[in-house]
């Protein structure tokens, strides 16, 4: 079995999950602006706590967007140190993918539509149906930055099959969403806290079909703002053109 490392730290909250053959260890803490000072000691404690060394990894994955900005940077500056010093490969997760693969985990729906806060009056929306070959939660659409009032028939989901569970804390924003999105949804968690050990079942199904990352290759998805980073390789080409 794969040994894997998934870091989430897009969310409020800051959690680390580490795959060792069948067994799996997390850590989550919540953390408002916090994941610069949680990550590393949550991780160091993991790791010793699972009795490894980054260098035993087969492979990092995280949240690669869309979320926190700083948050993102967090996590994958996190991995690349890793992946550079360990000569390990990386994965890179949406956020909205991770939260429908823990929506059909943990509640076992089969078509989820995962929406957060974008702030300045603007969600990030994706739609997931489950590949029931897989158990993978399967993009119907891109992830996607709209207005928070955006009408339900505009997303064009098929509804003929499951119904829509919704989840994330843009369904908060219940007095700013479109009726007709909110009565679309037979159930919603408004709550769910996003935990690394979720990004496992993708992370194992990108190694294993050797859709990885070299760490220079990271890229985040941002949605809103996608020149605010860059790969090291674009940053290089950057620098070469000036």
């Amino acid at each position: 079995m794969t040994t894997l490392l998934t870091i989430e730290a897009a969310s409020d909250s800051c959690s680390v999950a580490l795959q060792i053959g069948n067994d799996i260890i997390q850590k989550l803490e919540p953390a408002p602006r916090m994941h610069s000072r949680l990550l590393y000691p949550m991780l160091n404690s993991m790791m010793s706590e699972a009795g490894i060394s980054p260098s035993q990894l087969d492979a990092v994955a995280f949240v690669n967007g869309p979320g926190s900005f700083t948050g993102l940077r967090i996590a994958a500056a996190t991995a690349q140190g890793i992946g550079f010093a360990c000569d390990i490969p990386l994965i890179g997760i949406s956020t909205l993918q991770a939260m429908a693969q823990q929506a059909y985990t943990e509640k076992n729906q089969a078509l989820v539509l995962p929406i957060m806060d974008a702030r300045m009056n603007e969600l990030y929306l994706g739609c997931y149906r489950l590949n029931p070959q897989t158990g993978i939660m399967v993009k119907q659409q891109e992830d996607r930055i709209c207005a928070q009032d955006i009408k339900f028939e505009a997303l064009a989901i098929d509804t003929a099959e499951h119904g829509i569970y919704g989840c994330g804390h843009g369904f908060k924003l219940t007095d700013k969403l479109s009726p007709d999105l909110l009565a679309a949804c037979e159930n919603i968690d408004a709550e769910q806290v996003l935990e690394a050990k979720y990004l496992i079942p993708m992370a194992n199904a990108l190694f294993n079909s050797k859709n990885t990352l070299l760490p220079e290759e990271v890229e985040l998805v941002y949605l809103r703002e996608q020149s605010h980073w860059k790969t090291i390789k674009e940053q290089k080409l950057l620098k070469k053109d000036r």
